[in-house]
């Protein structure tokens, strides 16, 4: 697998098709890409191709058709797209990217109800992190 992670918007849409069920064959790739996006089968085919060459996609004969899968969690994509864009946009600081949907109001009640539930277990781990290398274990 890829650890240099980095889906293009035509990848990003395969790779959502194959994270909501998979597997799926070539024609059920295609069929849902004509609908989503318009793409003709020569367009799918040499971007699970590419894909495959990647190593972010893998595909196994089947019966009938060879089944694609994902080769990455979707997970670790999401982490490493993330990473990559605070790095780029604010400097690698999550505290300029908060701060900029502050300033611009961007927030909602429900979204800074969100972000004190994350920090609150944010803290909880780290105290529980911590009394663990006081204690030795």
């Amino acid at each position: 697998m890829n650890e240099r992670i980095s889906l293009n918007n035509s990848e990003w849409c395969i790779m959502e098709a194959l994270w909501q069920s998979q597997p799926k064959t070539l024609m059920q790739l295609v069929h849902e890409m004509k609908e989503k996006q318009g793409w003709s089968k020569s367009t799918t085919n040499t971007l699970l191709r590419r894909m495959q060459e990647k190593g972010f996609v893998r595909h196994e004969d089947g019966e009938k058709a060879r089944q694609y899968f994902t080769d990455v969690l979707r997970e670790k994509v999401v982490l490493k797209e993330t990473e990559s864009f605070l790095k780029r946009a604010y400097g690698g600081s999550l505290g300029m990217l908060v701060n900029t949907f502050v300033e611009n109001h961007s927030l909602s009640e429900q979204d800074i109800e969100e972000l004190k539930q994350i920090l609150h277990k944010a803290e909880k781990a780290s105290d529980f992190h911590e009394g663990k290398e006081r204690t030795g274990k």
